[in-house]
């Protein structure tokens, strides 16, 4: 059971495997987990969710997300 919208739900379940490609490759470059950033880009879009919805382009959001946070 989830306390998500079943939209958010599906947002997060599409974007699972991009943000975990996308966490490893930018992690080792900033001395970070790849785990502490994806959950930093969850926490991210949950925030967004909450406030602006769903991104227009989530996968090129969740890029420059993971990006900002590798920062």
């Amino acid at each position: 059971m989830t306390h998500l919208p079943a939209t958010a739900y599906g947002l997060v379940l599409s974007l699972r495997p991009l943000l975990g490609a996308e966490a490893a490759a930018e992690a080792p470059g900033c001395g970070a987990e790849p785990g502490d950033l994806e959950q930093a880009v969850w926490l991210r879009l949950l925030e967004r969710l909450h406030t602006d919805g769903p991104p227009a382009d989530p996968p090129d959001w969740l890029r420059r997300a993971v990006r900002a946070e590798a920062r």
